[in-house]
């Protein structure tokens, strides 16, 4: 991974929302600082939607925009979000209406959380950071040429430029460490990938090849890590991995 520098930093306020691409991000010891602070509550099934699940009704997440209205700190209340419906409509998070207004457009009794276990199971709570390469999306490209292998359709914190390398170099860190500007990373896991990667979002169509193109590869595309270091990053630092 020699050379390798940050390409793309993204932050999702609200899980299964489509979130925000940063010039730089705070990690604290659980990840960006706000990173999927939020959920959408399925009051029925006492869950956070999310929209790699079956249920049809999650499927519209995917196609809303979250963004906090002010810059999140660690420690802090986390700020207000604004959801951007796609069709000219956004609401706050401080809005009365909102969780009337997100049933509605569910078709489901839902509710707007903190994501943090008090009011439904927390999700996502070992693995704090999503990195992904450019040599990963470069590899599924060859499986499905006439795919858009957006960065947003994988949803990654951290996207990885690393030159003209091809292939699922990320999985070679298993078990070790990688610094990514000021932080230190342990990669803990791969990243299997599911459905909500080949659903329409913003300008992406709907394209079922996307997941296919993962299949080579046992549907990994990606790893996790935990922040052992916290700091900052920002676009253009170096990446590198520290063996342990």
């Amino acid at each position: 991974m020699t050379g390798a520098k940050v390409m793309g930093l993204y932050r999702y306020p609200v899980q299964s929302v489509r979130g925000e691409e940063l010039s730089a991000a705070a990690f604290g010891p659980a990840g960006v600082i706000g990173d999927r602070a939020f959920g959408i509550a399925d009051i029925e099934l006492g869950v956070i939607a999310h929209a790699s699940r079956a249920k049809k009704q999650y499927r519209a997440l995917i196609t809303w925009n979250a963004r906090y209205l002010s810059e999140p700190e660690l420690g802090a209340e986390m700020p207000v979000v604004e959801l951007d419906f796609a069709d000219g409509t956004t609401i706050r998070s401080d809005d009365p209406a909102i969780d009337r207004v997100i049933s509605d457009r569910l078709g489901m009794p839902a509710a707007f959380v903190r994501n943090d276990g008090r009011r439904v199971p927390k999700l996502y709570e070992l693995s704090h950071c999503h990195l992904l390469t450019t040599a990963t999306l470069k590899r599924l490209k060859q499986e499905h040429e006439s795919g858009d292998f957006a960065p947003a359709r994988f949803r990654p914190n951290i996207l990885l430029d690393t030159g003209e390398d091809v292939g699922f170099l990320e999985q070679d860190w298993l078990g070790n460490q990688v610094r990514v500007g000021g932080v230190i990373f342990d990669v803990n896991d791969v990243c299997k990938r599911c459905a909500l990667t080949t659903r329409a979002q913003g300008a992406l169509p709907d394209d079922p090849g996307i997941l296919h193109s993962t299949v080579a590869n046992k549907t990994i595309a990606g790893v996790y890590g935990s922040v052992v270091t916290a700091g900052a990053v920002k676009i253009g630092d170096a990446a590198k991995v520290l063996k342990q």
